[in-house]
């Protein structure tokens, strides 16, 4: 008798990839832990990205291959735990960078509702053009409204023109983060 099917998203094999980036080589304990995941989907995950030629599987632990390395840079997020209640309406907040997609966000709902979609509470879009950090369609920047989250959201990612900024929220920073990363790999339209 099988048990159950193994349940992930796009945020585990992305969470996968970025956990084994940050740490080198890991056993698949520590991975499954980190990801969120237990040990058979996560060996699900695994075959699924060595079938991808993103991992190598070795007895001293797993790691990546340069074409996962490639991938995670044509991705471009950078993710951090930050708290912005100013902005954002969630006991967690976890704001993620995506580089240079600016020109695709039209209002921010669909980044929220991504985030709602993967469990989080919502999501706070925000764009960096001009060197103005400002919500989409809203021609105040951050700066003249709330200035300390404005500079502190620009120096921590170190922004550049045409970045957006995700800030996920929720009841849990897993799930903060979790709807920070579903909106951001929505938008960039990730494929593994």
């Amino acid at each position: 008798m099988k048990g159950p099917a193994p349940k992930f998203t796009k945020w585990h094999v992305w969470k996968t990839i970025y956990e084994i980036f940050n740490t080198g080589r890991i056993g698949r304990q520590k991975l499954s832990k980190r990801v969120g995941v237990g040990e058979g989907t996560l060996r699900t995950i695994l075959a699924f990205l060595k079938a991808q030629n993103f991992i190598i599987i070795k007895q001293t632990g797993i790691s990546l291959t340069e074409k996962a390395v490639s991938f995670l840079d044509k991705c471009g997020l950078q993710i951090v735990p930050l708290q912005a209640p100013e902005i954002t309406a969630g006991k967690y907040n976890c704001a993620l960078r995506v580089r240079n997609a600016a020109h695709k966000i039209r209002l921010g709902i669909e980044q929220r509702d991504e985030a709602i979609k993967a469990g989080a509470s919502g999501a706070t879009t925000l764009i960096y053009k001009n060197n103005l950090l400002s919500f989409p369609g809203e021609a105040q920047s951050l700066k003249h409204t709330h200035p300390k989250i404005s500079e502190l959201i620009i120096s921590k990612f170190k922004l550049e023109n045409n970045d957006v900024v995700i800030i996920g929220f929720g009841s849990t920073l897993k799930s903060a983060e979790e709807g920070a990363l579903a909106a951001a790999l929505d938008l960039i339209q990730a494929k593994f």
